[in-house]
């Protein structure tokens, strides 16, 4: 009962946080640099349609593909948007390699994870305390999850050009663009959650940012957000106009 009314406040100040603050310096920023009013979005790690209703709020007539690996905020997809034909939504994870993996369900369901956590983190201590009081432990359990690679996603649906790709994955960031490779060559705007904390296991931040830079890509904003110790960084494809 209590961690539920906690997970519950915590979710409403860090939504009103993210609507009147976050997004909008984002949506500035796209603005700016996107060039189409009806762009193809790739939106990896749906959630509950929080990215959704921030593009279809953006874009006059955007194309957005979402991907959502956890069943129960799939299905709360499926609810809100399975009628409009303009949103393609999918059960599915992205990394760099098909293959099946265990998803550990969080009790804030936008951040479940498939990296290692270490248990040893002070963040994670501290998340875990405001969303499940009492115990060191948001995490309600597990589920299998299908992954496969952008790659052949995007080649199976004969698609020429993503102009957004964005990707809040929680740690597994790097498996998601390692497996986005060719598809990045043909992709104009990444915009990318980077952890500044020690929660997840074998997070290196320094090799995204290597990544991207090889292929092509060039930091044009990091908005961290409030309070919170993470951040969103939108690059763009320099060889894409």
């Amino acid at each position: 009962m209590h961690s539920n009314l906690s997970e519950k406040i915590f979710s409403f100040f860090h939504r009103f946080i993210e609507k009147q603050y976050h997004l909008r310096r984002l949506a500035k920023i796209l603005m700016e640099l996107n060039g189409t009013k009806n762009p193809i979005i790739f939106d990896v790690g749906g959630n509950e349609g929080e990215s959704i209703d921030f593009f279809l709020g953006l874009f006059e007539n955007p194309t957005i593909y979402s991907f959502e690996p956890e069943k129960k905020s799939y299905q709360k997809l499926l609810k809100k948007y399975e009628k409009n034909k303009a949103i393609n939504l999918f059960n599915l994870a992205f990394g760099n390699k098909k293959e099946e993996l265990k998803l550990k369900i969080n009790i804030k369901s936008s951040t479940s994870t498939f990296s290692k956590i270490n248990t040893h983190s002070k963040y994670y201590s501290l998340k875990s305390s405001i969303l499940n009081p009492g115990k060191n432990n948001a995490f309600l359990g597990e589920e299998k999850a299908q992954v496969e690679k952008v790659d052949n996603f995007f080649n199976e649906k004969k698609i020429n050009t993503i102009h957004i790709l964005k990707i809040d994955t929680e740690g597994f960031e790097l498996n998601v663009i390692k497996g986005a490779k060719e598809t990045l060559h043909k992709t104009k705007i990444v915009i990318i959650e980077f952890q500044l904390n020690d929660m997840f296991l074998d997070y290196d931040p320094k090799k995204i940012e290597s990544f991207l830079m090889i292929n092509n890509f060039v930091l044009v904003k990091s908005l961290k957000f409030p309070f919170m110790r993470y951040e969103d960084r939108v690059y763009i494809n320099k060889k894409i106009k």
